[in-house]
């Protein structure tokens, strides 16, 4: 008899009645994500929150009853001694591991089925097809064909399945010629995904809200789509957030978020026909009962971005499109069905994620409608909502500069609260997009000054939430003294994401540079080696057209306390800041290179001060001054730019002697300079040298 399934990865650490108060993430797949329904009994992720059966042609497939038998526990410790094997990943060369998996894929042969279906193999085959060949996952998709419907059921087939369809999807763009094909008896990859494709086809209205098929399901429409595979926010609708994150030692390809794959037209027709296929026998009401479910959820996420991607504008416009059916009302009246629908799901913690879509993807002239009618007069409530915050974040992202300004007086009313909540997201969102658009940021920036000033305390630490940790007791000195160290400080993360942000306006940015300025340097350098808020201190130093005037005066505050920072973890990142905040002020990169060279033995012997020694190029300063000079004053970078200027006519002007001197000179320190720069700016924390 076969053994009784039992859960793959982590056991589920939820208690029962146990219900966040903060926003809720969909965790769909091998757990039951918490919702805010009460259910009685044993319902999984199939419950439908509105109480009603399926519709009609939407049947569950009859229950699988292949049994594909058990591996001997002689094939179960074959299997684990290969996992053993790829984890060390001690081959002594790439062919040497080729051999291996081959031996490995022959091994398999015929019995896919058991080590898919297997709750311990099925781990060790995911590995085994990460690391396989083209040939070698056609081999095997063509193995799973036929049983497909049975395998994404599974609780471990399932996985395996998808990791299967990821990687095979690498190669579609790179698939052989059909001679090629032939002669080695295999379907291309293309056939192999349409084969899948219509296998699956039949079921697929129930397999959307399958607890297992679902995951798979979504990666198959994401193939199909040539949306990018490595998109984070595409992965967040695809994967399970309790999957085991299974790892193999495999070259990672490069590729951009933004980046579209090349797929066959054919993938076009077949994703149409799984669309229709999915959604064909549901009506409106039942579709928007998937808008809450914690498995539907993330699939209509997914039909909704690939139909209203560039590539799908048309087939959003249809009569039996995912868009239309969900929202069959098109002017999106204040009083209209679907308008009451989205104000529901946007403070719902499982449909806001369709609404942010909704938000993101819709073309302009529908999302007007939807923002005129729905979502501007609740702006200043959704601000303050713990779920309804998301929602409103993605609307200041889409917004023009005109309904910007709109939206910054309405929620300007809002701030004092979300200040006192410490919800720094949205008015970090709020300074983002305005600073982009060129909104007027004043009023924002006395609103927060006075919030957070508001108990008396200084800007910067009530913002950070500044607490002072008590430092280790430090080994005493030769001389029998303890060594002073400054106490570390523990600061809070978002506060300082919020004071960068700041930084990176000039409407705000006066705030958070007067608060620097006002701290003492013990606190100062504190915060210059605590991870978080040592950010904020080099975005701070970070040249810009408008804080000259704050270099000059934050910078010797630096001085006799360089050496220092550049030996600790953190406060070296600070200390190269200080090569670029120096730029236009060379008489103060001057004093810091002297206390740098003045502890060269203390930096030399800290791996971290090494890297400060060669990004300031302290070798050149010590044998080459003049060329240290020339880098340090950028002109390595500025002679460059000289170029023969020509007349109005098109005739080239002849140069005068002192000219050609003078070029010449340029040359020679050029070369000089630029030979040192590239020697110079290694290591982990290298800088990049910009001219004054």
């Amino acid at each position: 008899m076969p053994r009784e399934g039992k859960k793959r990865g982590r056991r589920q650490q939820e208690k029962e009645g146990k219900r966040a108060s903060k926003r809720l993430k969909i965790e769909d797949g091998d757990g039951e994500a918490p919702g805010e329904i009460v259910v009685e009994g044993d319902a999984g992720d199939d419950f439908i929150s509105f109480n009603m059966e399926r519709p009609q042609g939407i049947q569950e497939p009859q229950e699988e009853t292949q049994f594909h038998g058990l591996l001997t526990p002689e094939e179960q410790e074959y299997y684990a001694n290969v996992n053993t094997k790829i984890v060390a990943n001690d081959f002594e060369s790439p062919e040497d591991r080729a051999v291996f998996l081959e031996a490995v894929h022959r091994e398999t042969e015929g019995k896919e089925m058991k080590v898919a279906s297997s709750q311990s193999c099925s781990r060790y085959l995911e590995k085994i097809i990460m690391l396989s060949t083209p040939e070698q996952l056609r081999h095997l998709f063509s193995k799973f064909l036929g049983n497909l419907t049975y395998l994404v059921r599974h609780r471990f087939g399932s996985h395996c399945c998808e990791t299967l369809f990821l990687q095979a999807a690498k190669h579609v763009e790179k698939e052989p010629q059909v001679e090629e094909a032939n002669q080695t008896g295999l379907m291309s990859t293309e056939s192999l995904f349409l084969r899948a494709a219509e296998e699956l086809e039949p079921n697929m209205g129930f397999l959307l809200t399958d607890r297992f098929a679902s995951h798979t399901v979504r990666v198959l429409f994401l193939i199909l789509s040539g949306l990018s595979l490595e998109d984070e926010s595409v992965k967040a609708m695809v994967a399970s957030k309790r999957k085991e994150k299974l790892e193999a030692p495999v070259e990672k390809e490069t590729e951009t978020s933004d980046s579209k794959r090349v797929v066959p037209k054919t993938f076009r027709n077949a994703l149409d026909k799984l669309i229709s296929s999915a959604i064909s026998a549901l009506d409106t009401t039942y579709l928007r009962a998937l808008a809450t479910h914690p498995t539907g959820n993330p699939v209509l996420q997914l039909l909704l971005r690939v139909e209203l991607s560039a590539s799908g504008k048309n087939k959003a416009a249809g009569e039996n499109s995912v868009f239309r059916k969900l929202l069959p009302d098109q002017e999106l009246e204040e009083d209209s069905e679907s308008a009451k629908f989205i104000s529901g799901l946007i403070y719902d913690p499982t449909g806001s994620h369709l609404v942010e879509i909704l938000v993101k993807e819709l073309p302009g002239k529908t999302f007007k409608k939807l923002y005129k009618n729905v979502l501007k007069p609740r702006l200043g409530s959704l601000s303050k909502n713990d779920t309804a915050s998301y929602v409103a974040m993605r609307i200041l992202e889409r917004l023009g500069k005109d309904d910007l300004g709109e939206a910054k007086r309405l929620i300007l009313a809002e701030l004092p609260v979300l200040i006192s909540r410490r919800r720094t997201g949205l008015i970090r969102v709020l300074i983002e997009r305005c600073a982009l658009r060129g909104v007027d940021l004043q009023d924002v920036s006395e609103v927060v000054k006075s919030e957070y000033t508001s108990d008396g305390e200084e800007f910067l630490p009530n913002l950070l939430g500044l607490r002072p940790m008590e430092a280790p007791e430090q080994p005493k000195d030769n001389d029998g003294s303890k060594s002073t160290e400054t106490s570390t400080l523990r600061t809070d993360i978002h506060g300082s994401l919020l004071a960068q942000t700041m930084l990176q306006s000039p409407g705000t940015s006066s705030v958070v540079q007067d608060s620097i300025l006002a701290l003492d340097t013990k606190t100062l350098m504190a915060m210059s080696k605590d991870p978080a808020s040592s950010r904020i201190v080099q975005s701070a130093l970070s040249p810009t057209e408008f804080n000259m005037q704050f270099r000059r005066e934050i910078i010797p505050r630096f001085y006799g306390e360089i050496s220092a920072l550049a030996q600790d973890l953190t406060g070296s990142y600070v200390a190269d800041a200080l090569w670029s905040a120096t730029d236009g002020l060379h008489f103060m990169k001057e004093r810091l290179a002297g206390e740098l060279a003045s502890n060269e033995s203390q930096l030399r012997d800290s791996p971290f001060g090494r890297n400060v020694w060669k990004n300031w190029a302290m070798d050149s300063y010590h044998r080459r001054p003049g060329e240290w000079r020339a880098l340090a004053k950028g002109r390595g970078q500025s002679l460059t730019l000289a170029a023969p200027s020509k007349e109005a006519s098109g005739q080239e002007r002849k140069k005068t002697p002192i000219e050609l001197a003078r070029e010449r000179h340029s040359q020679k320190l050029n070369a000089h300079s630029t030979k040192h720069s590239h020697a110079s700016a290694t290591g982990a924390n290298a800088v990049v040298r910009t001219s004054a």
